[in-house]
Order: C-alpha cells, then structure tokens, then sequence
C-alpha cells in the first residue's frame, strides 16, 4: 500500500471513480432534505444526552462516595495490623526461630478477629510471613502451600504465582476480582495488598492481604441508579477491578479517552451505541465508569420520530435504489475496463486520465512488490534452510507431518532413509585466528561448514550449533554403517584438512544410523552423549556413540588419605611428591579402572575442591588461576579432557608450591618473566602460538593476552614478531642462508609468512632490506 499513496502522490493527482461521480451526481438533491431533518434529529439527541449526562455525574458522584468511604475502612483495617505490636515482635524480633512462643500467634489470631468487623464488604484477611512462610488468619496459622491449594484457593491463580505477587513491595495493590474457592463455596473476590512492614520497600518480610466481596461492592453501584447501567470499577493501573456487566474487553479501547477527572463521552461497543461517563476518585485513584445504552436515554424521542425516520429512510432508500442503478449502468465501460485487466490484458500503451491509471499503477505496484518478496526469500534461504536442519535435529519439528513439499520449499532433499549425526567440537583453532573475537569464530565455522558440505556430496547438511560447535545430518544409502568405508574416509579428510591447512584440532561424536526422519534427534542425542567421552579420550578424536553404549564403568578413586597427603606436600612445597601422587590417582582412574564422563568430572570437582581449600588457607588469589572468570564451576567445565586437567593441576600447584616458598616477587612479575623466558627460548620455533604459551603458563589465552599487553605494553603477537625479525634481520646481514631458510629458523612456516611481516614491520621486503645492507657495506668498504 505505501507504494500505491506513492503513486497518487507523485504521479498525476488520483481522480475518483468515474461511478463516485455519477453516484454523487445523483444523490445531490436526494441528500438535501435528509441533511436537514438529519440536523434536527441531532440537536434534539444532544439536548437529551446532555441532561443524561449531568445525570450520569451525580449518581456516579454519589455511588464514588459510597465505596471510598468503604476502601478507607479497609485501609484503616491495614493499619490497625500492621501496627500490631505482636505482629511486629514477629516481623523484626522473632521472626524464623524455632523458639517462637505459639502462644503469641494464638494471641495475635484472636487480635484480628477483633479487627474483622472493621468493615461489611471485608470477607476475611491474613497476614503472609515471608521469610517462614507461614499464613495467618483470622482462625488458624497454617503454610503457603496448604493454604493456596486447599484453604483459600484461587481458581485463576496458584501458589507460586500468589507468592511471587507478595513477595515483591506494594503500598497498595488492588488485584482485579477473580473467583476464589473457600468455605465449599466460591465467590468473586478483589485482592488487596499491603506489604510489611509499613514504609520498608527493600527488605519485605510480609504482607496483609484483604479480601473484598465484589458483590457488596457491586450492590452499592447498583443502587445508585434505577436504569441498571453497565458499571466498572478500574484501578489505578486501569485494569479492570470489578464490573456488574458480563464483557469488559471493550475498556481497552476507550483508555485513551479517560484522561480527565471526569467526564462523559459516546462510543459504539459492539454494534450499540453507549453513553459513557465516568469519575476518578482522589482517595484511592479508582475510576468509575457508568454505560447505559444510548437508545434508553432517547426512547421517548424515538417513539415519535420513528415514523418520520422510516418515511426518510424510504425515499432516501427509493433514491439510493435509483442512484446507484443510473450509476452503474453508466460506469460499465469502466467496469468491464477492470475486468479486462484482471485478465491480465496488456494496457501499457494505453493513457488514461481516470482511475485507469490508477488501477494500472496498482497491479504493477503488485508485481513490483511480489518481485521483491521473492527476491527476500531467495536470499533468506541458506538461513531458513539452515534454522529448519537445526530444529530437526533437536526434535522441535513435527516429523510425521511433513511433506515432500515442505521439504522442496526448505530446500532440503533427503535421497535415503537413513540417518546419523555427527557432532564437530573446535578444540583449538588458536593457531589459526588471531583474536578470540565473534568475528574469528564465525570464519572458522563457516570454513568447516563448507568443507563438511562439499565432502558430503549432497549426502548430508553441515550447520552451525552454538559457538564452538556444529553438526553434520548424514543422510547414507541403507548399507552404510559404523565404521564404512565413505564415513571413514570423510571424517579422514575433513580433520586432515583442517588439521593441516587451518591448524585447527576438532573432536567428531558420531551416532549410530537410524532409519527414517523421526529417529534423527534420537541419533543428535546419541551424538552429544559420546561427545561428553571426549573428557576421557582426549581432543582430536572420533568418538563412536556404538563403541560406548555397553561399556561398564567404576566409581573414581580418590581417598580422603591421598587429599590429605596433597595438602601436606603442598604445604611443605614438595612439588615432586604433588606429581607423582597426581600421576597416580589419573593412572588408577583413567588407565587402570574405567570412569564415565559424569565420574570423571566429579572427579575434577574433588580436586579443585582441593586446590581451593590450599588457596584460602594460603591466602592466594585464585581469579588469575581460573581465567578471571571466579567461577571454578566454569573453568571445569571449558577442560575437554583428563589430560589437560592433569596438566592444569600440575601447574596450580606449582603456583602454590611456590607461594609456600616464599618468593619475594610478586606473582605478576614473576608470571611475566615465565612468559617472557618461555618466548625467548621458543620463539624460533613454528608451533609457538597463544594457545601454547597459555597452555604452558596454566592460564586461558584471553587472560595471557590481557596480561602481557598490560605488563609489557605491547601484544603478545607483536612482541614475538619483534623478536623474530631482529634476528631474521641478523641471518640477513650474514648473507648465507636464503630467505626460505631464514623463515624455518626464526620460526615461521614459509618464507610468505617472513615476508608478510618482515614488510609490515620494515617497510620493505627482507630481500630488498639485505640489497640495501650489501650495498651500504660495500659503499663503506670502498671508502675505507
């Protein structure tokens, strides 16, 4: 539609509909003395609704007098609680001990008894105490959950819901009236709330809750006025509290319109016409809305005109009848015009100077815009068809129902029944990106991504999961199996590739095939469960779900013995002894014995659990130790495997080993100069990289990174290409080795690499910078 106002506004000015015009033509006369008995009509509908109107105000006033003064006998009711000394005792004194003397809940039960007849539209209340979850009332003390599911239910509402209204601060809350189910019967009640005590809106411990009988309330509206007007009674939030009419979705609509004090207004609620006034009260910000039909108030009037109406409506009929047969005899040129281009008759030579220009601007506006949806979809597709797989694969997709259709519109082809999963898990592809960023992970997933689809050959879909993980929906001829040759070779490919041209280690979890669609989130499932077994057969690994179904396990060894005698060695800074007591308890649980992943990790959590205990008595910050994330629940869970978990032990303690020791050094110097003596011993070496040098120093690559760059002012990938091409620079100058060689002995892969950053660095090519030295050499040869 925006692009045909476009049209009328840009092009020549819209001209209406040739039969508007005759229609109208037609009508003019016609229209003239219904206008004027029209005007008639109205003046005399206005005086009337006028006079209704002030009439509405006073007994709305009257009725608004009523039922504040029954809400300050509520509120005067809150108060008395509140205040109650007893009560009090248990909100701050004694609130939550054992040792609480039942008798004072006994007194404080027949206290609000007193208080009940405060007021006739209260049906009851109590006092909800949050920090012991007791309920008090008028008669018993009881629990939440007795109380809401058996004493004093809700239809609409359950505890938990209750229990979160209370426990939020409320000075005043009125909660719409809604049935509630008590005393084996069930009324409608409004909900007030008052939380406690009185003024504290940050540490609540309790409420008052009041039930209102909204008949008692409903019976004072009803008395105000003879002519049983719709009443409704809104709160301050303007929903609706309490109303003696069946329907109240029409209030939404009419919320604009209540933005004075008072006020009167007419509206057309379901086909009737409604006179509307309504009043807002200053005690409790309630708004009282009265409507009675329009046609009650001008009954009288309507008597009298109804014959002169239904004479007007006649003849206006009559000419109407005449008009529009004139008209449409006329306008059939025009008519069959647009039939024809409903028929998709070529017009493009054609000018008009009506409406037919319009209705051609329209329907190529409709091609235009089909144009551009279809386009959208078309480039939308990779990630609808992508979504569709993953959904699939978790199971959140209704199998049975599909069709061959919705498959040919996702543009997935299955040309098999059978079925497997494999899940791909990046290990370390830090060799491979520079910085941990969402920009690096999202290019290593989409180069296996499209490396897994062309292997594939149309035999499966490669998808993103989450962050670090992916997954492959293997679609295989019935004689393929566990172990094939196809599989087997492109799972060799895949990791070859990757292992080799991206320096990226991965670990693949493969189902065992199932046959037909409904099974492929079982073979998902399988294949997540024997990815967990990469804890114990560490990364770069390919994981058979059918090699571990039936496999039997023991529980992890790990003494209270061997804990202690690990803090003793600990302790004394007998790192040698702490090693061979680590080689021994993972030798026993991961060589000896077999433990599942769940062992396994639990496993790890008694051993951090150990580290922490050494930590808090030696009084050692462990954040650095856990990749600042303060969470060793989080640092278990990035460990993959049993081996580098031993390893990270073996490193923790030697940080503690040499706390104990008593080095003068503070640690981030003394962990600067690790790292520094660590690179200036391997960086001539090609497999020096982030992940190494963190893996060595027990830290997370982000946090070496943030370290080093703090501590030297420099980035770890800079500092490292300083020092290579100083002393490439020096092989240069001796002139002996060509620049291949130079690259493998500073420690880079190739010489394209040397070249790259050698020029980055100098400004000019390693080849160039040994021209420039041979020949100053010789100029200052020549001048000696």
């Amino acid at each position: 539609m925006s692009n045909t106002n476009s049209g009328r506004t840009e092009g020549r000015p819209f001209r209406r509909s040739v039969f508007i015009k005759l229609l109208l033509s037609f009508m003019v006369i016609l229209l003239i003395p219904v206008s004027i008995g029209t005007g008639l009509y109205n003046n005399m509908e206005h005086a009337l609704i006028d006079h209704a109107n002030q009439s509405n105000q006073a007994l709305l006033e009257q009725a608004r007098l009523s039922i504040d003064s029954r809400i300050n006998e509520v509120d005067q009711l809150a108060v008395q609680v509140a205040l109650n000394p007893t009560l009090q005792l248990l909100l701050y004194g004694e609130a939550g001990k054992k040792t609480f003397d039942e008798y004072k809940y006994i007194e404080l039960i027949r206290d609000f008894k007193r208080y009940r007849n405060v007021s006739p539209i209260i049906d009851e209340y109590y006092v909800y105490l949050k920090d012991t979850g007791q309920i008090l009332t008028t008669s018993i003390k009881t629990d939440t959950s007795m109380f809401y599911n058996y004493i004093h239910e809700y239809v609409n509402r359950d505890e938990a819901q209750m229990l979160d209204i209370m426990g939020e601060y409320h000075l005043r809350t009125y909660l719409p009236a809604e049935p509630v189910q008590y005393s084996l019967k069930k009324r409608n009640m409004i909900t007030y709330i008052k939380s406690l005590p009185i003024g504290e809106m940050i540490d609540v411990k309790g409420s008052l809750v009041v039930m209102i009988d909204e008949e008692k309330i409903l019976s004072l509206l009803r008395k105000t006025d003879h002519r049983n007007p719709d009443f409704y009674i809104l709160n301050e939030e303007m929903d609706v509290l309490s109303t003696t009419a069946q329907d109240s979705t029409f209030i939404e609509g009419i919320l604009p319109k209540l933005t004075l004090e008072q006020g009167d207004f007419e509206a057309d609620i379901e086909g009737q016409d409604m006179m509307i006034s309504y009043m807002q009260s200053g005690l409790n910000h309630w708004t009282y809305i009265s409507v009675l039909p329009k046609e009650v108030v001008l009954s009288k009037v309507n008597e009298t005109k109804s014959l002169a109406l239904l004479l007007v409506l006649i003849c206006f009929a009559a000419g109407l009848a005449v008009s529009y047969y004139l008209a449409y005899k006329n306008h059939r040129p025009v008519r069959e015009l647009i039939q024809a281009i409903l028929k998709g008759k070529n017009i493009s030579n054609l000018d008009f100077k009506n409406e037919f220009a319009f209705i051609k601007n329209e329907l190529i506006t409709s091609i235009d815009e089909e144009k551009n949806i279809r386009s959208l979809l078309s480039q939308q597709a990779p990630v609808i068809k992508s979504d569709f797989i993953a959904r699939m694969i978790k199971g959140y997709v209704d199998t049975r129902a599909l069709t061959s259709r919705d498959l040919d519109f996702m543009d997935v082809h299955f040309n098999y029944d059978q079925f497997g999963v494999m899940v791909i898990r990046i290990d370390d592809c830090f060799q491979f990106i520079e910085e941990d960023t969402e920009r690096e992970w999202t290019l290593i997933r989409f180069i296996i991504i499209n490396l897994s689809n062309e292997l594939l050959a149309g035999r499966g879909y490669a998808i993103e999961m989450e962050r670090d993980r992916l997954a492959i929906l293997l679609n295989q001829p019935s004689s393929t199996g566990q172990g094939s040759p196809d599989i087997e070779m492109f799972l060799q490919q895949l990791r070859s590739h990757i292992q080799q041209k991206f320096r990226t280690k991965i670990t693949i979890a493969i189902s065992s095939m199932k046959y037909g669609l409904d099974a492929i989130a079982e073979a998902y499932r399988e294949a997540v469960m024997a990815l967990d077994y990469a804890l114990l057969q560490g990364e770069n690994s390919i994981i058979y779900y059918n090699n571990l179904k039936n496999a039997e396990y023991h529980y992890f060894y790990y003494a209270l013995e061997t804990e202690s005698q690990l803090m003793n060695y600990a302790k004394s800074g007998d790192y040698n002894s702490i090693v061979k007591t680590l080689d021994h308890i993972f030798e026993v649980n991961f060589q000896t014995r077999v433990i599942s992943p769940e062992m396994g990790k639990y496993l790890f959590f008694e051993l951090i659990n150990t580290v922490l205990k050494l930590f808090h008595s030696l009084k050692i910050d462990e954040k650095q130790f856990f990749e600042m994330e303060g969470d060793p629940l989080k640092y278990i869970a990035r460990i993959g495997t049993a081996e580098m978990m031993h390893e990270k032990l073996k490193r923790l303690y030697a940080v503690i080993c040499k706390a104990v020791e008593g080095e003068k050094v503070s640690h981030s110097d003394r962990l600067y100069q690790k790292i520094q003596a660590y690179i200036n011993d391997c960086y001539t070496s090609n497999d020096l990289s982030l992940t190494s040098i963190a893996e060595y120093c027990g830290l997370h690559p982000s946090y070496l990174s943030t370290f080093f760059k703090k501590q030297n002012g420099q980035n770890l990938t800079e500092y490292i290409a300083g020092l290579r091409i100083k002393l490439a620079k020096a092989y240069l100058e001796e002139g002996e080795l060509t620049i291949s060689q130079i690259a493998l002995r500073v420690g880079f892969a190739n010489d394209i690499g040397l070249i790259r950053v050698f020029k980055k660095t100098e400004g000019i090519t390693p080849g160039k910078y040994r021209e420039v030295f041979n020949s100053s050499s010789a100029q200052k040869a020549r001048r000696s």
